[in-house]
């Protein structure tokens, strides 16, 4: 992307000059200052907001390196992955219940032969 030097800038105000005029570039260099200024405010606002986001993604996810277990926002909160002691994981049955989905009995042998 070419850069803009000071002849570059000097040629659009020479071109604005004679476009709008003395009277009306002031006005002009204003609201330009102005747009400037709330697209500044803007990014910063996003680019605050994206770091908010990794910064929030980085406290949960961060853990001890051995045991892989990330840390916990606040203290005495449990993991939403992991059940408290003594409720059932719904991924495992309990003993004597099958797991969902398993049959309860094996199927009939064919005896006709």
């Amino acid at each position: 992307m070419p850069q803009i030097g000071p002849l570059e800038i000097l040629v659009i105000f020479i071109v604005a000059l004679v476009v709008f005029g003395p009277s009306k570039l002031p006005q002009i260099g204003r609201q330009v200052g102005r747009g400037v200024r709330e697209f500044r405010k803007f990014q910063a606002g996003l680019r605050d907001d994206i770091e908010d986001a990794f910064r929030e993604d980085d406290e949960v996810h961060d853990g001890d390196a051995e045991s892989h277990e990330p840390k916990r926002l606040e203290a005495g909160t449990p993991h939403p992955a992991k059940p408290e002691a003594g409720t059932p994981d719904p991924g495992k049955s309990a003993p004597g219940n099958p797991a969902p989905g398993t049959p309860t009995e094996p199927p009939p042998t064919d005896t006709t032969a």
